[in-house]
């Protein structure tokens, strides 16, 4: 009990009724949202991997058709973004969640009866679609319900489940390769998709299950002990069945008010022109033109050039994702510690010109070029980092944080659908050095726009007119509901009337 006490001090604090909200949220939404986007990097890592061993053979795929097949699901990925985070402000979330999971895991069932390129090319396309709400949509619901300090973490952990996921897909596909090659007269990479989809059904279950409990209270209790997560909706909608009627009242008042929550003409305004629609999505877009230097099967087809095994190209680059996961913690934790996320941001962007460097300067050995790949592997971090940067600047307005959550990941896709046909073409490999030089001066460029955003958001928090508003029934209630200092909420509710 003394060591389960003591974990729990760590990592929620001590004992008060917030802390009992945060372990809820932290044992039901995060680990929901977390299944879902580990499934979500296994499926897009076993496309790479399905094509390097053997469906771009079996299927006749030819030139640049493999960037074209990526290129499809990102523009069909990237137009749904928008529609997808603005939806989940107008209907239940769960709702929209479990349908398109739904949708998604029979899609890449189907995906395993093809017999032609272009049959790929449309399921792929179309999963692109359905699966837009996957990260933006999850982005947008942990704003929702954690604070500033707690965010930068849970959006890493959100984030890490999709790196072990992309992790998994190329493990999974060198086991495959194995083990289930030719088993039914069915190739590895066929193996692959049917294995995904099965692996994507408990997920959809789990959020079917969560609506069964909605229906029935006797379903609650029952699920409760057998440990089913589930989605809830907004916490305004107080409709989360695991909190007490405290709890719910708590989660909205810990987070204070919106000053901005309607859909009315005034979006336009609103959104067009503020600086957050626009600079936070730049250096998104910046960071992940950055990083396709070790994504389009680059280190892949390096390592093929210099006669690694097939099984090798699978489970080598799986040490990318190790780093990133490093990364991603690690920056989190620490723009949550200091409740800041420019510092951190800048410490990425001296990472960006490192490691491209020395892949610009294409050194012989094979170590320095590893070195190279891995540590960029940790620039993975903005996909968390920036997401609850934008959330903090964007939290005094809904439609805002909403349209901006997804216009972040459109944006940024509409210059990764051309970017790797021009810079990353299949037919340089294994020779990338046009690449990555586009990379080093991608990441090199996300310095002065990480400067300019931290001086807007010291500068809007010192007007106030950016962060929540608290008012003094929302104080009163944040101190009735904790047993802890007034001191350990200043992160929350700085004063009586303010914003945060």
């Amino acid at each position: 009990m003394a060591l389960l006490s003591a974990v729990k001090r760590a990592l929620w604090g001590v004992p008060s009724a917030e802390r009992g909200l945060l372990i809820k949220l932290d044992l039901t939404l995060l680990p929901y949202f977390a299944l879902m986007w580990f499934l979500f990097g296994v499926n897009q890592a076993s496309y790479g991997s399905a094509y390097i061993s053997g469906m771009g053979r079996d299927l006749l795929f030819k030139g640049k058709d493999f960037n074209y097949l990526n290129t499809t699901y990102t523009v069909t990925y990237a137009i749904f973004q928008i529609p997808a985070t603005s939806i989940l402000t107008l209907l239940p979330p769960r709702w929209v969640f479990v349908g398109c999971n739904l949708v998604w895991s029979v899609l890449t069932l189907v995906t395993f009866r093809t017999s032609h390129v272009y049959q790929v090319f449309i399921l792929f396309g179309f999963e692109g679609a359905f699966a837009a709400v996957c990260y933006v949509g999850a982005h947008f619901i942990y704003g929702s319900w954690y604070k500033r300090s707690e965010l930068g973490t849970r959006a890493a952990i959100f984030c890490v489940f999709g790196h072990l996921g992309s992790m998994t897909g190329a493990w999974i596909q060198a086991g495959l390769l194995t083990s289930l090659d030719g088993h039914g007269s069915l190739p590895a990479w066929r193996w692959l998709f049917i294995i995904v989809s099965v692996m994507t059904l408990p997920v959809v279950i789990f959020g079917e299950l969560m609506l069964l409990t909605k229906q029935n209270p006797n379903w609650s209790r029952m699920l409760i002990s057998q440990g089913w997560v589930i989605i809830p909706n907004m916490p305004s909608d107080k409709s989360a069945w695991f909190l007490t009627e405290a709890e719910k009242q708590l989660a909205i008042d810990r987070l204070g008010k919106a000053k901005k929550h309607d859909w009315g003409i005034s979006v336009f305004r609103r959104v067009l022109l503020s600086w957050q629609f626009y600079l936070l999505p730049f250096i998104f877009m910046l960071y992940s033109l950055s990083i396709q230097a070790v994504r389009n099967n680059v280190p892949q087809l390096w390592m093929k050039s210099r006669g690694y095994s097939l099984v090798q190209q699978n489970n080598y680059p799986t040490g990318i994702f190790a780093c990133a996961i490093v990364g991603t913690i690690a920056y989190a934790v620490w723009s949550d510690k200091i409740q800041s996320r420019w510092q951190p941001s800048l410490a990425i962007g001296a990472t960006f010109i490192v490691a491209c460097s020395v892949l610009v300067a294409g050194p012989n050995s094979n170590g320095a070029m590893f070195f190279a790949f891995y540590l960029l592997g940790t620039t993975y971090a903005p996909q968390a980092l920036w997401y609850s940067w934008m959330a903090d600047v964007t939290a005094h307005d809904v439609q805002l944080r909403a349209i901006t959550t997804g216009w972040m990941n459109s944006f940024d896709f509409a210059f990764v659908t051309w970017w790797p046909l021009i810079f990353f073409p299949v037919t340089d490999a294994p020779d990338y050095r046009k690449g990555y030089i586009a990379s080093l001066v991608a990441g090199a460029a996300v310095i002065p726009f990480i400067l300019l955003i931290a001086h807007l958001e010291r500068r809007d928090r010192a007007a106030g007119k950016i962060g929540r508003e608290f008012d003094d029934d929302d104080y009163d209630a944040i101190r009735r509901s904790s047993s802890v200092s007034a001191e350990a909420h200043v992160d929350a509710a700085p004063s009586k009337t303010g914003t945060t």
